[in-house]
C-alpha cells in the first residue's frame, strides 16, 4: 500500500521536477503551476477511483492528472501545444483533460470545476451506474459562491460526489488567514449537512485512509462530503513566481517540508530505481513532443462545434393535419417526446415540479414560471424532473458538467435577465469545453430561458441578451417564432451534441398556430421563408417575426410593396445563404432585433448581408432595433423602447425615395 502510494508520488514529483527544468529553457509556451507539496493528495484520493470515475481538476491539475493514470507522454505534447496532445494542443497546462481515464478537465477558472463534479455526480445517480465523481479545488475556492451553490446542491440530492479542498495556505497571494472567515474550511460542511473532515495533506496514509471513507460513503449513497487537506505549498504560484508575499526563510521551511521525503524514510522502495524509471519515461516523452507537428493553422476552428448529422424535418407547409396549439404547449410537447425517447434526458430550475425534491410533487405545481413543465413529475419522475434552490450558477454548473458525463440536461432559467448570475458556466464552461479538450466533450446542455419586453416587467426581467450569446463560440441560439417551430427546434437541441440557449419569447407564449403531434426535428442553422416578396426582405427572429408579418400586410395594403419576410430561427449559426438569397432577389433588406443597436444581431445581419450581396443592394441595410438603454417600465416609454411596425414601415418607404431608386427608376 506504501510502496504504491510512493511509486505515485514519485512519478507526480519527477514529472514536476522536469518540467521546472524544461519550462526554464524557453520554448514551452504558457503558464505553469506545478503540483510540488500536494503529492499524497492526489494519490491518495485517486487510489480508490477507477477510469470510469470522474474527477475536475484546477491549473494546478497535474498530479490530478497523473494519479488518474493520463498518459504521461500526451501530457507533455499538451504542455508544448502539439497536435498529439492530450487537448490536441487547445488546452495547454491549465485545461489538460483526458475523458477516457475520467478526467473531465482541469479548470484555469478558481472554482470552475467543483460545480460540472456536481453535475458528473448528478449523471451518475440518474444513470444508476455507480460512478463517484471527485471535485479538487484551493481554498480560495472555497470563498467562491459557485463552491456554496454546490455544496447545497449536493447535500439536498444527496448525490455521490467527494470535495477535496487542498488547502496550501495561500489564494494566489493573498493569505488564508486573511482572506477566510474559517480556519478549516471543512467546519463549512456543518452548514450543508454533510460530513467535513480535515486530513494532514502531507500524510499518505492520512489521506488515503479518510478518501478511503468519503468515496466509499459516495458509492453507497450516503452523500457527499468535504475533504480538507492541509499541504504546504513548496513553490510559488507559478513557475517563475518571485514569492515577495513570503519570505526567504518561510520558503525555505515550505520546501523542507517535503512529504515525498516524508514516505520515502517509511518504505523498503528502491527509490533510485523507481526515479531512473520515470526519467527514462519522461526522455521519450520529451523528444517525442518536441519532434511532433503543430496544429494545422487551417483548422483553428475545429471542434469549436460537433459534426452536423441528419434530422427528422418537418416539411415546408405544416400538414394539413395539424392541430392549433399553443407556444406554451409546444415546448411542453417537445421536453416530453424528447424525455420519452431518451433516458438521458432531464429536465432541471426553478419551481418547476412543485416540490417533488421532498416526496410527492406538490398539488397545484407551477410547472415553471409559464407552466411549460406541469404535468412531467408525474409522468417521469423526481429524479428526471428536479426542482432546483434559487442558485443559477450551481444549477446551471451541474447541468454542465451532467452533460460532460452522459446526460442531456434541459435547464429552465426562467429570465434570461439572471444569466449573469451564471455566467461563467455559460461562457468559460459550457462553451468553451469542446473546444479546450480538442474535441472530447459533447456538451448536450439546452438553456431554456423567457425573453423579450412588453409584458411591463421592468428591466431585469425583459432582456434577450441575444446579442451576448451569439458573440460567444461554441454556443447555438435558437429563436422560435411559431409553435410549429418551436416543437420542432426543441426537439433538435435536446438531441444536439452541443450547447444550446433556446429563447422563448414572453409575448409568444400565448400565441397558437398549427401544431404537428409527433417526434420531428427542425435543422439548426436553416432560416425559413414565411412570406414570399419581391420588393424588400425583412429579416426577424421571434416575435419579431411577427411584427414583420404585420408590417409586409400593411405595405401590402396600404403601399402596394411586396415584402419577403425570413424567419432566422437559428441566430448563432445564422443561415446567410438563405438571407443572401432573399436579398439578391429583392436588392433591399430590413433588419428587425429586439436587442438595442450597438453589437446587436442586426449589426451583425447587416455587415454580412453587405459582405454577401453589396452589388445588388439599391439601399443601405436598415436596422430596426430596440433602444439604446435597458428596458423601461413606464408604458410609454416602453413603447417606444420596442421595435415597432411603423417603423418598419417607414424604413421601407425611405428606401424607395433614395438616390440609388431614383437612378434606377424602380419602387419597392
Amino acid at each position: 500500500m506504501l510502496e504504491g502510494g510512493l511509486r505515485m508520488m514519485l512519478r507526480i514529483r519527477g514529472f514536476e521536477d522536469r518540467l521546472l527544468r524544461e519550462f526554464a529553457k524557453g520554448d514551452m509556451p504558457g503558464f505553469v503551476h506545478t503540483y510540488h507539496g500536494a503529492e499524497p493528495v492526489a494519490a491518495g484520493v485517486c487510489a480508490h477511483l477507477t477510469d470510469d470515475d470522474i474527477i475536475t481538476s484546477t491549473h494546478r491539475g497535474h498530479g490530478h492528472c497523473i494519479a488518474k493514470g493520463c498518459d504521461l507522454a500526451a501530457m507533455v505534447a499538451e504542455l508544448y501545444g502539439r497536435e498529439t496532445g492530450l487537448c490536441r494542443g487547445r488546452g495547454g497546462s491549465m485545461h489538460i483533460a483526458d475523458f477516457g481515464k475520467g478526467v473531465l478537465g482541469a479548470n484555469a477558472i478558481v472554482g470552475g470545476g467543483i460545480s460540472l463534479a456536481v453535475g458528473a455526480a448528478l449523471a451518475a445517480r440518474v444513470l444508476g451506474d455507480g460512478r463517484v465523481a471527485v471535485s479538487f479545488f484551493g481554498d480560495g475556492a472555497s470563498n467562491q459562491g459557485i463552491f456554496h451553490e454546490s455544496l447545497n446542491l449536493a447535500s439536498i440530492w444527496r448525490l455521490p460526489v467527494v470535495f477535496v479542498c487542498e488547502n496550501n495556505g495561500w489564494a494566489e497571494s493573498t493569505p488564508a488567514a486573511y482572506a477566510t472567515s474559517v480556519a478549516d474550511v471543512a467546519v463549512r460542511a456543518q452548514a450543508y449537512n454533510m460530513a467535513g473532515v480535515v486530513v494532514d495533506g502531507s500524510d499518505y496514509l492520512d489521506v488515503l485512509t479518510q478518501a478511503g471513507h468519503a468515496i466509499d460513503r459516495a458509492r453507497r449513497g450516503e452523500g457527499p462530503t468535504l475533504l480538507e487537506a492541509k499541504i504546504t505549498r513548496m513553490r510559488g504560484h507559478y513557475v517563475g513566481d518571485p514569492e515577495q508575499y513570503r519570505s526567504r526563510e518561510q520558503r525555505r521551511t515550505a520546501r523542507s517540508l517535503d512529504p515525498v521525503a516524508r514516505l520515502v524514510d517509511a518504505t523498503d522502495l528502491d527509490v533510485e530505481a523507481c526515479k531512473a524509471g520515470i526519467e527514462a519515461e519522461l526522455d521519450e516523452a520529451y523528444d517525442a513532443a518536441r519532434a511532433a507537428p503543430w496544429p494545422d493553422p487551417a483548422e483553428v476552428e475545429r471542434y469549436v462545434l460537433s459534426e452536423d448529422r441528419p434530422h427528422r424535418e418537418l416539411p415546408v407547409a405544416v400538414p394539413a393535419t395539424a392541430q392549433g396549439g399553443s407556444f406554451v404547449q409546444a415546448v411542453h410537447d417537445a421536453l416530453a417526446e424528447a424525455m420519452r425517447a431518451d433516458p438521458r434526458v432531464i429536465v432541471l430550475g426553478e419551481d418547476i415540479a412543485g416540490g417533488a425534491g421532498l416526496g410527492a410533487p406538490l398539488e397545484g405545481a407551477m410547472g415553471g414560471t409559464f407552466g411549460v413543465t406541469k404535468g412531467l413529475i408525474e409522468e417521469f419522475g423526481s429524479e428526471r424532473v428536479r426542482d432546483t434552490p434559487i442558485s443559477e450558477a450551481g444549477f446551471v454548473g451541474a447541468a454542465v458538467g451532467a452533460a460532460m458525463a452522459g446526460l442531456r440536461p434541459v435547464v429552465d432559467i426562467m429570465w434570461a435577465s439572471f444569466v449573469p448570475y451564471c455566467f461563467d458556466q455559460v461562457f468559460n464552461q459550457a462553451a468553451k469545453m469542446r473546444y479546450m479538450f480538442g474535441g472530447q466533450a459533447a456538451v448536450p446542455v439546452v438553456l431554456r430561458m423567457a425573453v423579450g419586453a412588453g409584458l411591463r416587467a421592468g428591466g431585469q426581467h425583459s432582456d434577450t441578451l441575444q446579442q451576448i450569446f451569439t458573440s460567444i463560440p461554441g454556443l447555438k441560439v435558437l429563436a422560435p417564432a411559431t409553435p410549429a417551430t418551436a416543437k420542432g427546434l426543441l426537439l433538435r437541441a435536446v438531441s444536439d451534441d452541443d450547447p444550446v440557449v433556446f429563447l422563448e419569447h414572453m409575448s409568444l407564449y400565448r400565441t397558437r398556430g398549427p401544431l404537428p403531434e409527433g417526434h420531428y426535428e427542425l435543422p439548426i442553422g436553416r432560416a425559413a421563408i414565411k412570406r414570399r416578396g419581391g420588393d424588400v426582405s425583412l429579416i426577424a427572429a421571434g416575435a419579431g417575426v411577427l411584427l414583420a408579418i404585420r408590417a409586409a400586410e400593411r405595405l401590402a395594403a396600404e403601399h402596394q410593396v411586396s415584402a419577403e419576410v425570413v424567419d432566422l430561427r437559428t441566430l448563432s449559426p445564422l443561415d446567410m445563404d438563405t438571407v443572401g438569397a432573399s436579398v439578391r432577389r429583392t436588392g433591399r433588406a430590413v433588419v428587425i432585433d429586439e436587442s438595442p443597436p450597438r453589437c446587436s444581431v442586426a449589426s451583425e445581419l447587416a455587415a454580412a448581408i453587405s459582405e454577401a450581396v453589396f452589388d445588388r443592394l439599391r439601399a443601405p441595410v436598415a436596422r430596426i432595433t430596440a433602444a439604446n438603454s435597458p428596458v423601461p417600465f413606464s408604458p410609454p416609454l416602453e413603447d417606444a423602447y420596442l421595435p415597432s411596425v411603423d417603423g418598419v414601415v417607414d424604413a421601407v418607404l425611405t428606401m424607395s425615395q433614395g438616390p440609388e431608386a431614383e437612378r434606377t427608376g424602380s419602387d419597392p
